[in-house]
């Protein structure tokens, strides 16, 4: 049999128990819209980053796989201006950074030219791989088309300079650009781009023909 003290404490756990798994649950649904608005944002601000002709995007339907199995395509988003197709922005992770995974959003125009590319999530060598996400390196991308190489020293066309001492670092991010590029290059090839035009252009007309529809009837309803 439990002693009245220890049933006393068992009773007291529970109530400290409970009352702590309210306040994780009121505190969940306070922050998650918070942290949801601030990851889409920050997701917004990459996209813009990377591809700034664009003023706003819409997510492909289309799934990509890379023939690289080092590489993972995670998205592909088509970039507008005015209705207008101006590039794409493609997410793409690599399992083979010297520390684990590397995730890299890359820009690039209808010319299938690189614009920019940003480093998303890295666990790089702090002062080695890590430079990965310094202009020094990410520049050299800017216009870069085709299949990109690595070497080490001075680079020539189509090739890419590799961090010193983070060779490995180096082509991981390389092959993502690289996975990007065919990505971006077999969309602009299929009619996808033109059907998200043909898309966006229809729900517009859509959403005007129902505002007129909408007015009409409170019109009808006033007389």
């Amino acid at each position: 049999m439990f002693g009245k003290e220890t049933i006393v404490v068992a009773i007291k756990l529970f109530v400290i128990t409970a009352i702590a798994a309210l306040c994780l649950a009121f505190v969940n649904k306070v922050t998650a819209p918070i942290i949801a608005e601030n990851s889409e944002k920050a997701q917004t601000e990459a996209l813009r980053g990377v591809l700034s002709d664009a003023g706003e995007f819409k997510k492909s339907a289309t799934t990509f796989e890379s023939s690289d199995n080092s590489v993972t395509i995670d998205s592909v988003n088509i970039g507008f201006s005015n209705s207008e197709v101006v590039g794409y922005a493609v997410t793409v992770t690599s399992n083979a950074g010297y520390g684990g995974d590397v995730k890299v959003m890359v820009g690039i125009d209808k010319d299938l030219a690189v614009t920019d590319i940003e480093i998303l999530e890295s666990s790089e060598t702090a002062g080695l791989g890590a430079n990965a996400s310094k202009p020094k390196f990410k520049d050299q991308f800017e216009g870069a088309k085709g299949n990109l190489s690595v070497v080490k020293g001075v680079a020539q066309n189509g090739e890419i300079s590799a961090i010193a001492s983070a060779t490995i670092t180096s082509k991981a991010v390389t092959s993502c650009v690289n996975a990007a590029l065919v990505a971006a290059g077999e969309l602009e090839k299929s009619d996808a781009a033109e059907n998200a035009v043909q898309t966006e252009k229809k729900l517009e007309e859509i959403k005007q023909e129902t505002e007129k529809q909408i007015g009409n009837m409170t019109e009808g309803e006033g007389e």
